[in-house]
């Protein structure tokens, strides 16, 4: 007999002496589990390990849906694949660089822009070019002063914005928007100049806002927050996602949902009904960013987003973007398009999606 055939049969009577535990031994609600985050499906449901006061034990668990979480991303990623097509564009930007703005910066947002605009070529029209500026943390005025040579920020809310995100980030500033307002908007970047430039999705997502604002005719700031926001974190890391690969979706997707977790809930122990109340909230937040100190709409709104981009494809949600240029109540487009009232479609489709995601994902 041979060293290996010795070697194999050993390490194969090694595995074949493990005495097997049953998976689902302990995965039933109120029984005691070993670590917080850890999922098990049992009986079609899936049941994640809390903190219920010093003890850990398993919560009382989640029905699994028949459109899983894992077919939701992949048929939403499948979709934007076949509709997405990326063709060449001409310059659609008019640039406006700092005296300090660090060259490799510039370098990555021409390119990033460029990139993810031909992306979008079967939807976007605009005809003028659009203003992006790009200053350094030291160099907050001459950004008001370049707005103010184009009529922008007029109400100075971008201004107060970038003022109160340097004094809250300090070098770790990192700062991009594109305001929701009546009238021409701009892509602004503030943005420290010790921070290290990294591959991310903040480039393509800030570009998804141009073309919303193109798309609703400046009523952006009458999109639901989950919507706006969520899009914008679908197709800027989908765009991401074509350029270094799908690892990147998932470690993107894993931080847009646990960015949340700074705030003062565990969003992992919701209920349904909870789920329900945190959506509504976010249906009447139209103006600023979308509460983006705590983000809870990245996360939820990436998670619905993949549910409408999944079932009614990109099409569709280019037609229900179109109708936030009417003076249209945005519940009764989307029953239109979508065929049921989004309160149903939270319940139905929107919640257990997000449910089943927060429970396959695990927090940091």
């Amino acid at each position: 007999m041979t060293k290996k055939l010795i070697a194999f049969l050993s390490i194969l009577s090694f595995f074949l002496s493990i005495p097997l535990m049953p998976a689902n031994a302990a995965a039933k609600a109120g029984a005691k589990c070993n670590k917080v985050g850890i999922t098990e499906v049992v009986k079609g449901k899936t049941y994640t390990c809390v903190k219920t006061g010093k003890k850990l034990a398993w919560n009382k668990g989640v029905k699994v849906q028949t459109t899983t979480k894992q077919s939701v991303q992949s048929l939403s990623i499948a979709n934007m694949k076949k509709a997405m097509l990326p063709k060449p564009v001409k310059n659609l930007f008019r640039y406006h660089y700092s005296p300090n703005a660090i060259q490799a910066y510039k370098e990555k947002i021409e390119s990033e822009l460029n990139f993810s605009m031909e992306y979008w070529t079967s939807v976007y029209d605009g005809t003028e070019l659009f203003n992006i500026f790009y200053a350094t943390e030291k160099e907050l005025e001459w950004l008001v002063n370049g707005w103010k040579t184009y009529d922008l920020d007029i109400n100075g809310y971008t201004a107060r914005e970038y003022q109160g995100r340097l004094d809250r980030e300090g070098s770790q500033l990192n700062a991009g928007s594109v305001p929701s307002q009546e009238g021409p908007s701009h892509l602004s970047f503030f943005r420290s100049s010790t921070r290290p430039i990294v591959p991310d999705s903040m480039i393509p997502h800030e570009n998804v806002h141009i073309v919303q604002q193109q798309l609703t005719k400046n009523r952006t700031d009458q999109m639901p927050c989950w919507l706006r926001e969520g899009t914008a974190n679908l197709f800027g890391i989908f765009q991401t996602t074509e350029k270094y690969g799908l690892r990147v979706y998932d470690e993107a997707k894993r931080s847009e949902m646990n960015a949340y977790q700074g705030g003062s809930v565990e969003i992992r122990k919701f209920t349904d009904s909870q789920w329900f109340t945190h959506l509504k909230s976010l249906e009447g937040n139209f103006s600023g960013g979308c509460d983006f100190k705590y983000r809870f709409a990245y996360g939820a709104g990436l998670l619905l987003s993949e549910v409408l981009m999944a079932d009614g494809g990109f099409e569709k949600m280019m037609e229900f973007w179109r109708t936030f240029a009417l003076e249209v109540d945005w519940r009764q487009s989307f029953k239109n398009i979508y065929g049921e009232e989004v309160d149903t479609w939270y319940k139905t489709k929107g919640i257990p999606h997000v449910m089943n995601e927060y429970a396959r994902i695990p927090r940091y």
